[in-house]
């Protein structure tokens, strides 16, 4: 028998299939030659996607002033990671309901903490326009989804952000609920930047709870974590807040120095934003010390900050602020034009909270210029908008308002019929000084039908409430009522 190795060596076969062996395996060694640096190129890009949307998801966080959480979506595969990019860009473009669709064909292929990434900024998109109740449906489901997947950093940025929902509609209640249950997963964690946002956020709470005591106490513990880690931002936050209790309080000189702090921070880490923002607050100072100019020029100052850095929400407050300095001059025309500007800024970004605000700061304006229909046009649309966003506290405010003009106009039964409704609304939701305003106005009605023991008790009420939560100027006003009602 011929050797079948001997064979095939010395055949043409032999040669043929050693020369296609040897073909195919130079092959795959040109073929990842080739892949494996372009591979490289082609994840470059990726790369640097991950950084721009780090970038942009800061510029968010800083613009809406909370937390924004991506976990588990930088890492996500291209159906999942591609729509959520065009969604943060268009975020960054103002373009909320575009931003919410890319984030649903997203949702189609996510798994586990990348819907709970999803859900929550859904959540900040409906937040943004003042959806308020279409954004506290998406936390929500981010929650449970957090709570689910057992994804404890979801559920407590989650819960900051539902409790920031309440305290923006005025449920104060509810909003320290959420808090505290952030809080103690904050602790739990030990997530220092987390527990300084939740006790700055408290702090907050108790400042429009009229508490100030209650209020100072947690932002001054916020401000000491923030110093402790080193986080800046943070840092001036606290000084920021605790400079509004001190102007609050009557403190100007104590509340300037805080303020004056918080931008010496905010420019040495950078923090543009964080500088318009301490600007803003020397001239809401100065405007309540009387020095207008003074005034005028910082929130001239964070204006142009504002637009350097293409901040519209940081604009738009700039411009209602420089409106309401103009009203405080008698320059009421100037004072429409800022007012307008930042109405429309608003409309543009799809602000409703911001759109319903304006309304009812132009509503003032032209009730102070005598023009009652219009203003009362200006307060009805805002009231719409305010009940449209579930702004409970706005509401309130805007039905007070209404009520002031129909007691101008003479029609004392509608006017007791809005602020009836106010005080309700101010005391549902546990806001002290709406609710004491509101007994101002009903105590001001009963002494105008000439029902004065009616109008005392109402005074007297609203004062005890005033004293309580330290608020100086009404207390005075309500002194003064006092006095002419007894005749004194």
């Amino acid at each position: 028998m011929i050797d079948i190795l001997e064979y095939l060596t010395h055949s043409w076969l032999f040669w043929a299939i050693l020369g296609v062996t040897v073909t195919i395996f130079f092959g795959f060694i040109a073929l990842f030659a080739w892949i494996l640096p372009r591979r490289a190129t082609l994840n470059k890009p990726t790369e640097d996607k991950i950084n721009t949307i780090a970038e942009k998801i800061e510029i968010i966080e800083k613009r809406l002033g909370n937390p924004i959480y991506v976990d588990g979506l930088p890492s996500a595969p291209p159906p999942v990671f591609d729509p959520f990019v065009k969604g943060v860009k268009l975020m960054i473009e103002y373009k909320w309901e575009e931003a919410i669709v890319e984030f649903r064909k997203s949702m189609k292929d996510a798994k586990t903490s990348q819907l709970v990434a999803l859900y929550h900024l859904i959540g900040d998109c409906y937040y943004t326009q003042g959806e308020l109740d279409l954004a506290l449906e998406n936390y929500n489901k981010s929650l449970t989804h957090a709570k689910e997947f057992n994804d404890k950093e979801g559920q407590t940025i989650t819960l900051n952000n539902i409790g920031v929902v309440y305290l923006t509609s005025g449920d104060l209640d509810k909003a320290t609920i959420f808090f505290e249950e952030g809080l103690k997963l904050d602790r739990e964690m030990n997530r220092k930047k987390g527990i300084a946002a939740k006790l700055g956020n408290l702090g907050l709470i108790y400042q429009d709870k009229g508490d100030l005591e209650k209020a100072l106490k947690y932002q001054e513990e916020a401000l000491k974590i923030s110093r402790e880690i080193g986080y800046g931002q943070g840092e001036a936050q606290a000084l920021d807040n605790i400079g509004i209790i001190y102007q609050i309080s009557g403190y100007l000189e104590k509340a300037l120095k805080c303020h004056d702090f918080a931008l010496k921070i905010n420019r040495e880490i950078g923090d543009k934003e964080g500088v318009a923002r301490s600007l803003n607050n020397f001239g809401l100072i100065f405007q309540d010390r009387g020095d207008l100019d003074k005034a005028l020029a910082y929130q001239e100052d964070a204006l142009k900050i504002d637009r350097e850095i293409r901040n519209k929400e940081g604009e738009a407050r700039s411009l209602n602020n420089l409106g309401l300095i103009f009203q405080d001059k008698g320059d009421l025309d100037k004072a429409l034009r800022f007012h307008e500007e930042a109405l429309k800024l608003n409309e543009k970004m799809g602000r409703k909270g911001g759109v319903a605000k304006q309304l009812t700061n132009l509503g003032l304006l032209y009730q102070t210029r005598g023009d009652v229909e219009k203003a009362l046009k200006c307060f009805e649309n805002a009231l719409e908008k305010m009940r449209e966003i579930g702004n409970k506290e706005g509401e309130a405010q805007n039905l007070c308002n209404l009520g002031v003009l129909y007691r101008t106009k003479g029609n004392l039964g509608k006017a007791l019929e809005y602020h009836e409704d106010a005080w309700r609304i101010d005391k549902e939701i546990g806001n002290r000084r709406g609710e004491a305003r509101a007994l101002c106005n009903l105590g001001a009605i009963y002494q105008t039908k000439g029902e004065k023991e009616k109008a005392l008790k109402y005074y007297e009420d609203a004062l005890k409430i005033f004293t309580q939560i330290g608020a100086q100027k009404e207390i005075e006003k309500v002194k003064e009522n006092i006095k002419r009602l007894k005749g004194e």
